[in-house]
């Protein structure tokens, strides 16, 4: 009998490949917080859920352990390789969201993939990434109002462009055929109409 938590080649390429991709799109996104926040400061946080949207994206196509964190480690290394500007801080936070997204996807046992759940894994990922700078001392920079401010924006950032953007592209994807041998298809099928 197989294990339905094992991930397979064909599971694995489907991550890395998309997550490199979201890579090039953290690395063209990247310009535009810098234009965001030279607006007004913190007004970049609308824009930082994208950041989020690797692992939500492959979680939600595969649906098994660990592709969250796989997805968001190798968008992060597809960014770092690529000169993001980042630098190797973008594998510590890809390390962080990845084990964040992880987390609420394993608290529903990889089996509540709605897009309340998806939602919740982009606000985590984004609360890890607050963590860290947490961490790293770029929270304690700011004042209680702007630190609050960047918290609630950046966590509903992550939901809707980490969580519920992912959810609609993989719908999407969904519907063309091409994603017809991973879970997101396989469990659609399995369900009694």
């Amino acid at each position: 009998m197989k294990n339905s938590y094992v991930v397979n080649f064909r599971e694995i390429m489907i991550t890395v490949i998309l997550s490199v991709l979201c890579g090039f799109l953290y690395i063209a996104w990247a310009p535009l917080y810098g234009v965001a926040d030279g607006i007004y400061p913190g007004l970049g946080e609308i824009v930082y859920g994208t950041w989020f949207i690797a692992g939500v994206l492959a979680a939600y196509i595969v649906q098994k352990p660990g592709v969250a964190l796989i997805a968001e480690m190798a968008a992060a290394s597809g960014e770092f390789i690529m000169g993001g500007p980042y630098g190797l801080s973008t594998l510590l936070y890809g390390m962080a969201q990845g084990a964040a997204t992880e987390l609420v996807f394993a608290l529903f046992r990889y089996k509540k993939f709605n897009m309340g759940t998806l939602m919740l894994g982009g606000a985590a990922a984004a609360l890890a990434s607050l963590g860290y700078e947490a961490l790293t001392g770029g929270l304690a920079e700011l004042s209680t109002g702007p630190m609050l401010a960047k918290i609630v924006i950046r966590t509903v950032s992550g939901a809707v462009l980490g969580g519920l953007l992912a959810k609609l592209i993989v719908d999407a994807l969904a519907k063309t055929g091409a994603l017809n041998n991973y879970a997101i298809i396989r469990k659609r099928m399995e369900k009694p109409f």
